[in-house]
């Protein structure tokens, strides 16, 4: 076994074992906002961890920028979302939204 060969097989096995943990964590917690708390490392570290292997074992192929390129949006994309979540569950246990005072009072 080859250098890069270990280095893709760790990759692999840390990035699957957060996703497997992070899974546990959604399983296990019972308020929405514990859970999105274990939504971050699963959209973030694990797939910049297999793109990581991916990269390593293609280089810089069409299957590698790939793999980089969703990885990238994910690790963009996940904390939007995360908080657009969490913004709408606020929203509905209120019923409402909390308005700004009015500045003209």
């Amino acid at each position: 076994m080859s250098i890069s060969s270990a280095v893709v097989v760790v990759l692999l096995v840390v990035g699957v074992g957060i996703e497997l943990l992070c899974c546990i964590g959604v399983l296990v917690m019972k308020d929405a906002y514990d859970k999105l708390h274990y939504l971050g490392p699963a959209a973030i570290v694990g797939p910049l961890l297999v793109a990581c292997a991916v990269m390593t074992r293609e280089s810089l192929s069409q299957a590698g920028l790939k793999a980089l390129f969703a990885a990238v949006v994910l690790a963009i994309a996940s904390p939007v979302l995360s908080h657009a979540t969490a913004r709408a569950l606020y929203i509905r246990q209120r019923d409402h939204v909390d308005e700004p005072p009015s500045r003209l009072q």
